[in-house]
């Protein structure tokens, strides 16, 4: 089974960067990048979209189901931290949290660890971030496009802020990668809210992100960062299983 520690060497080894990573790249996705040549890659994070949720909300989330059922690829992923900042910090490291010593924002800005990110913008790269104002902030100067967006009571007005900002960066030529993270899912599941509805929202705006990755002829990467938060469950089984996938609209 792969690991969520498995992204970000795939993605340096796919930009030809170096990395010091505690996993290997995927051979089956570095195939399916080289074989479609994008311009662009988008790692999208979906807050708290684990592989029980993925299945049973099929329905809700059919615009993310319907990229893998053409030519996507889909895998069963591990993942490696229960918090986000960590779980992200992971994704982006190729590390466990140990490791990078990621657990909060303000660790962002302290960290000696490279993300991808600032390995690629090292490399000549452009990169671009998408992200709730705290984590962004300590960014700034690192990474070419930085995009922070205050943390708020309405989540869907924040999900679509972020969408609108991935969209905006998506259509600058110059940009290599770009990292986003949407949170409706984990914030629905955390206040016992229509986990239907959060699922809803969150297919159509992956709906339209992937409509401008397509005119990029970009690769988008979807990625959940923890199991499901739900309000009332207090026992969890770690590791969990997320859903990891790759595909080009």
């Amino acid at each position: 089974m792969l690991s969520q520690l498995n992204i970000a060497p795939t993605l340096a080894e796919f930009f030809d960067v170096p990395l010091t990573a505690q996993a290997r790249p995927v051979e089956q996705i570095l195939k399916f990048a080289y074989s479609h040549k994008p311009s662009v890659v988008l790692l999208m994070v979906i807050d708290s979209l684990d592989f029980p949720f993925y299945t049973e909300f099929a329905a809700d989330l059919r615009a993310i189901h319907e990229l893998v059922e053409r030519d996507g690829l889909l895998f069963v992923c591990e993942t490696v931290n229960s918090p986000t900042t960590p779980a992200i910090g992971s994704i982006l490291t190729g590390l466990r949290p140990e490791s990078h010593g990621i657990f909060t924002n303000e660790d962002v800005g302290k960290s000696k660890i490279k993300s991808v990110l600032e390995i690629l913008e090292d490399a000549g790269h452009k990169t671009a971030l998408v992200l709730e104002t705290g984590g962004a902030r300590p960014l700034l100067g690192k990474v070419s496009y930085v995009f922070g967006v205050d943390d708020r009571e309405d989540i869907v007005e924040y999900d679509e802020l972020i969408k609108r900002h991935t969209i905006s960066v998506l259509k600058k030529h110059d940009v290599r990668l770009v990292f986003s993270h949407i949170r409706a899912i984990d914030r629905f599941a955390h206040r016992g809210w229509d986990l239907h509805a959060a699922a809803r929202v969150t297919a159509e705006n992956m709906r339209a992100i992937a409509k401008a990755i397509s005119t990029r002829n970009g690769l988008l990467v979807i990625c959940g960062d923890h199991e499901t938060h739900f309000k009332d469950k207090k026992q969890r089984i770690l590791p969990a299983t997320v859903p990891l996938i790759v595909c080009s609209p």
